[in-house]
C-alpha cells in the first residue's frame, strides 16, 4: 500500500495564526483537493470549519456537490448552513429506509417496535435493501406494506429524486454505493468512514454459500463442501462464472432463492473461499477485485469491505481532522494524496492558542474501557466529582458504552451535565458549549478488530510478546490502526469540548484519564490518586457521617469509641479511618490522657466529598 504525501501546506499562516486567518487558508486548501485528479483528504483538525467549507467552495464555484456524512446530526448542520443567505444552496437529504419508510417503527433505542417491523429488518439483514423490500412486498411478506397504502411511500420518493435538481445532496456513507447519487457531481466525504464500508458475516457460512452455488447454473458445485473440494477439477468454470461476476449489493439470487439460508454476501462468500490466503496468524485474506476485499477470523467469520464506486465522480475529498492514511486508502479502495492545512509544529498551538483547549491528563495507565472490563466506577467517580468541586462547574463526561453501563446507579450521573459514549461522537456538536470536559478511559475495540482490519489490508497482525498498554506493538499496520481506533478517537472526544464561541467564550478544560492520547499532544499532567469511600464494607462514609452526627461536631473534640459506636465496622478499622482523615486534612488529632488516647477534632470533615478523597501530583 503506498503512503500518499502531502501536496499542500499552510505555510501562508502568520506565527501565530487566528482561527479566521487558518478558515481564510482553508478555503485554497479546499479549491486545490476538489481540483486534484485523485481523491484528496484534507487533514484539518476539528473546528477549523472543513465541513461549512466545502459548501463555501460549492456556492462560489456553482458547482454541484454530494456530503457523505455519518450522523444525521451533522447533516442537520449541513442543511442549516446550505439555508444561509451567504450560500443559499438547494439541498435533498437522501432517505434512509429505518428513518424514512412509514412502515419501519423503532423505539428509543433503536429496536423494532412491533412485530411488522422485526419481520423487515430481517429481510433486511439478509442484504435485501429497502427498494427492492417495497417491491418485493407481498411475496416477502404476504402482504402489502402499510407505507404504500396511500400513495408513494417517503422513502420511495427520496430514492426518486433528480439530483440534479439540487446544489446539495446530503447522506449517510452508505448512499456512495448508488452511483445516481455521485455521478458528475464532486464529493465530499465528512470524517473517518470506518467500518461503514465493512460487512460483517456471524452467521454460518456454508449454508450460505450452498444456497447461491444450488442457484447458479455456471457454478458446477452442488453445495460448499464440493466448492471446496473440486474447485480444481473446474477451474475454466470458475474462471468464466468469475468474469462474469458482477456484485453491486444486488439481492436478487436471494429473492428468488428457496434455500433460507440465501443472503446478499452469497457470491462474495463464494468468491472469498476461492481465492483466500492464509496468513501467519490463522486469519484468511482474500482478494475480490475492485478494491473489494474479505478477512476471515479464526471462528470463521467473514468481514467484506466494499468501498464504493465513485470513478464517475468529478472529483472525490475526503474530510479528517486526524487521519491515518494506511486506513483511509484500505477504505475507500484507492490511493490518496494528503492536503494538510497545517504543519505538524502547528498543531499543539492550533489546541492552545486558537481553540483555547487545556489539555490535562490525570493517569499514566492505559485504561482501556471499550469492553468493560477496565472500568473502575469506585476510582473514576470520584475524579468527577473532585474535578466538578475544584472547576466549580459540572463537567460533561465521555466515556465507552460498557463505562456508561457500570457508572449507572454510581451517581455519575448526578456530577456531569451531559455524558456521552465514544460510538456516539462522530460529527456531534452536544459538547460545544461546555467548558470542562472529562473524558475517562479509551475505546480500545480489542486485539481481534485490530487483526480485522490488519487482515483486510492482508497483514497477519499479532500483539507483540511482553508489550502492553499505550506500548502494545502490533507492528507496522496494527499500529496504525491503534493510532487510527485508539488515540486519534481519544483526541476527537477531548476536542467535542468548547469548539464553540458563545458571549466571547471559547475553549475549555478537558482532563483525560488514559495515556491514550496521539504522541504529537502536549498534555499537561497532573496525576491523581484516589482513595475512594464507595463500598460499603470500606465504611468511610459511615464514619464522616457519624462524626457530622456527633453533637457540636465542629468545636468538640471525640476518641475512636465515640465514632467506633456508631458504625457497623469494627473499633479497629474505624481508627485507621479516623486516622486517614487527619493525613488528608480534614481532622486534626493528639495523643494523651489516661491511656494515652487519641483524640480528633475537626479542621473541614464537613467539606469532605461524597465519593472519595482525590488528590492531584504534579
Amino acid at each position: 500500500m503506498t503512503t500518499a504525501t502531502a501536496t499542500s501546506t499552510a505555510a501562508g499562516l502568520s506565527q501565530n495564526p487566528t482561527l479566521e486567518q487558518i478558515q481564510s487558508c482553508l478555503g485554497d486548501v479546499i479549491r486545490e483537493a476538489f481540483e486534484h485528479p485523485q481523491t484528496a483528504l484534507i487533514e484539518a483538525l476539528p473546528a477549523s470549519g472543513k465541513s461549512y467549507g466545502v459548501l463555501k467552495w460549492a456556492a462560489e464555484t456553482s458547482n454541484q456537490i454530494t456530503v457523505f456524512a455519518p450522523r444525521h446530526e451533522l447533516m442537520d448542520e449541513y442543511e442549516d448552513w446550505c439555508a444561509e443567505d451567504d450560500l443559499d444552496l438547494s439541498v435533498s437529504r437522501l432517505p434512509s429506509f429505518h428513518r424514512d419508510c412509514e412502515s419501519v417503527s423503532l423505539d428509543e433505542k433503536g429496536n423494532p417496535a412491533d412485530e411488522l417491523t422485526e419481520k423487515l429488518l430481517s429481510i433486511y439483514r439478509k442484504g435485501i435493501k429497502g427498494e427492492a423490500i417495497h417491491q418485493n412486498a407481498s411475496r416477502l411478506l404476504g402482504e402489502q406494506l402499510p407505507c404504500l397504502e396511500h400513495g408513494e411511500c417517503p422513502f420511495i420518493e427520496g430514492l426518486n429524486i433528480d439530483p440534479e435538481s439540487y446544489d446539495v445532496l446530503l447522506g449517510h456513507y452508505l448512499h456512495a454505493y448508488q452511483p445516481d447519487w455521485t455521478e458528475e457531481r464532486y464529493v465530499a466525504i465528512d470524517e473517518f468512514p470506518g467500518d461503514a464500508f465493512v460487512q460483517e458475516y456471524t452467521g454460518k457460512v456454508p449454508p450460505a454459500v450452498t444456497a447461491y452455488v444450488e442457484e447458479q447454473d455456471s457454478l458446477p458445485f452442488r453445495d460448499y463442501e464440493e466448492l471446496l473440494e473440486r474447485q480444481s477439477e473446474f477451474q475454466e468454470e470458475v474462471k468464466l462464472w468469475k468474469q462474469e461476476l458482477c456484485w453491486h449489493h444486488d439481492a436478487n439470487h436471494v429473492l428468488q432463492a428457496k434455500n433460507s439460508s440465501a443472503h446478499a454476501l452469497g457470491p462474495l462468500m463464494t468468491l472469498a473461499n476461492l481465492e483466500k490466503d492464509r496468513l501467519d496468524n490463522r486469519w484468511r485474506h482474500a482478494e475480490l477485485g475492485d478494491g473489494k476485499v474479505a478477512a476471515r477470523n479464526t471462528e470463521h467469520e467473514w468481514s467484506f469491505l466494499l468501498p464504493p464506486n465513485l470513478g464517475k465522480a468529478e472529483s472525490v475529498v475526503a474530510l479528517d481532522g486526524t487521519p491515518v492514511l494506511e486506513l483511509w486508502e484500505l477504505v475507500m479502495g484507492t490511493e490518496i494524496e494528503r492536503f494538510p492545512l497545517l504543519d505538524d509544529d502547528d498543531r499543539q498551538p492550533y489546541l492552545e492558542d486558537v481553540l483555547g483547549l487545556e489539555i490535562v491528563q490525570t493517569t499514566e495507565n492505559w485504561n482501556a474501557y471499550q469492553g468493560g472490563d477496565g472500568v473502575s466506577p469506585t476510582v473514576d467517580i470520584p475524579v468527577v466529582e473532585k474535578l466538578g468541586d475544584l472547576h466549580d462547574s459540572t463537567p460533561g463526561v465521555i466515556t465507552s458504552k460498557e463505562g456508561l453501563k457500570q457508572y449507572e446507579g454510581r451517581g455519575l450521573n448526578s456530577l456531569a451535565s451531559r455524558t456521552e459514549n465514544y460510538g456516539n461522537l462522530k460529527g456531534s456538536n452536544r459538547f460545544g458549549t461546555i467548558r470542562l470536559g472529562i473524558v475517562l478511559g479509551n475505546p480500545h475495540p480489542g486485539d481481534d478488530v485490530v487483526k480485522k482490519w490488519g487482515a483486510l489490508a492482508g497483514y497477519s497482525v499479532e500483539r507483540q510478546d511482553g508489550t502492553s498498554g499505550e506500548d502494545t506493538d502490533y507492528g507496522y499496520f496494527g499500529n496504525c490502526v491503534k493510532e487510527a481506533l485508539i488515540q486519534n478517537e481519544v483526541l476527537q472526544a477531548v476536542m467535542r469540548f468548547g469548539r464553540k464561541e458563545m458571549d466571547g467564550e471559547k475553549g475549555a478544560t478537558v482532563y483525560v484519564h488514559t495515556s491514550a492520547l496521539p504522541d504529537w499532544v502536549e498534555p499537561e499532567k497532573r496525576i491523581v490518586s484516589v482513595d475512594s469511600w464507595m463500598t460499603q464494607e470500606d465504611g468511610m462514609k459511615q464514619v464522616i457521617d457519624a462524626i457530622l452526627g456527633l453533637d457540636a461536631w465542629d468545636s468538640r473534640e471525640w476518641k475512636t469509641g465515640d465514632i467506633a459506636e456508631r458504625v457497623s465496622i469494627s473499633a479497629r478499622y474505624a481508627r485507621e479511618h479516623l486516622k486517614n482523615l487527619v493525613e488528608q486534612g480534614y481532622l486534626e488529632s493528639w495523643q494523651g490522657g489516661r491511656g494515652n488516647a487519641l483524640h480528633f477534632s475537626n479542621v473541614c470533615v464537613e467539606e469532605a466529598s461524597e465519593y472519595g478523597h482525590v488528590e492531584f501530583t504534579e
